[in-house]
């Protein structure tokens, strides 16, 4: 007999797999990422409806019954979806429908099949609800530095990973995505680096979760080459944990500008 999951879930990818049925790629709160094959999810019942209420689409967030595939490679079932948020305010700005694009590509690459975060799920739902609020840029890559964390991929971004000399504002410092942490210039890096202002690199290392972030305002609106430069050091980060350029990274000059030396 199937053993049914009832969970509570954000759609990261869904795949047309028929004229009739998805693949769809959800980050569960209890039971971490599934691939469940979502059968008649697109078919038009006689009434008029779909068996799931709708097709389930991207950032969409639901409680869902399933069954586990029997091992990672395999795809699991979805046989119920119940619609809770379709985050119409995220969908109805392109830039946040930008940045939740890049966070779900982002989740996939860098979390494990089937292996729980319900604290980082409750961050990003948090996250998710807010990116087409105010601070909008600043939760983005709270985010992505959440899923970082959470990974054991956060960047060690205080102090020189060579010398041990505290990173300072005003003062150029190198990022080495191959190390995963800061470096003063005049230490011999390893890899490639990029070069950044040590301000940018504290702000980054003492960024609050999502959900501190939603309950505080900010002091005064964050330097836009800054945040952009902030961008390139978490997506330089991600991009050496998984070993492999993010398909979505072209994004970010949509959302931050075209990225400059600050």
């Amino acid at each position: 007999m199937a053993n049914y999951e009832k969970d509570e879930a954000i759609c990261l990818r869904a795949i047309d797999f028929s004229e009739t049925s998805q693949v769809v790629t959800l980050l569960t709160r209890q039971n971490g990422i599934v691939a469940l094959l979502a059968k008649g999810s697109r078919k038009m019942a006689k009434a008029g409806t779909f068996s799931f209420g709708a097709p389930i689409d991207q950032l969409a967030r639901g409680e869902v019954v399933f069954i586990l595939p029997r091992g990672t490679a395999e795809l699991g079932t979805l046989t119920a979806w119940n619609l809770l948020d379709h985050l119409a305010a995220v969908r109805k700005s392109l830039p946040a429908f930008l940045a939740g694009q890049i966070l779900c590509e982002v989740i996939i690459a860098l979390l494990s099949p089937h292996e729980p975060h319900p604290e980082l799920y409750d961050e990003l739902i948090a996250g998710f609800s807010a990116l087409a609020e105010a601070q909008s840029k600043r939760m983005f890559l709270s985010m992505a530095k959440s899923v970082l964390a959470a990974t054991g991929y956060q960047p060690h971004l205080e102090n020189c990973l060579i010398c041990k000399t505290p990173v300072r504002p005003g003062v150029r410092a190198q990022f080495c995505p191959g190390s995963g942490g800061a470096c003063c210039i005049g230490c011999p890096a390893q890899s490639k680096t990029l070069q950044v202002d040590g301000g940018v690199l504290l702000a980054l290392a003492r960024l609050p979760a999502p959900s501190v972030l939603l309950s505080s305002a900010a002091s005064k609106p964050a330097d836009a080459a800054a945040l952009r430069a902030a961008a390139a050091v978490l997506m330089a980060a991600i991009e050496a944990a998984t070993d492999r350029p993010l398909r979505t990274r072209w994004a970010l000059d949509a959302l931050f500008g075209k990225r400059r030396t600050v």
